[in-house]
């Protein structure tokens, strides 16, 4: 996926154990996250969301991500 649209209009909504990206005022994209998430934040071309048991992902596509820490 490309994230320009999301991007651009630059909002993100915690929904439980997804992450929403807005792409304009009705359209969006979700992550599935799978866990309780505390907190998500853009990060140049990748979203880090942060979950409640403190571990933190960085999402670079709707289901690939890395582990931070």
């Amino acid at each position: 996926m490309s994230w320009e649209k999301c991007q651009d209009y630059g909002v993100i909504k915690i929904d439980g154990k997804k992450v929403r990206l807005q792409e304009s005022l009705s359209q969006y994209s979700a992550i599935q996250v799978g866990e309780d998430v505390a907190d998500a934040r853009w990060a140049g071309d990748a979203v880090v969301v942060q979950l409640s048991n403190g571990k933190m992902r960085r999402y670079t596509s709707l289901s690939q991500y890395s582990e931070i820490r």
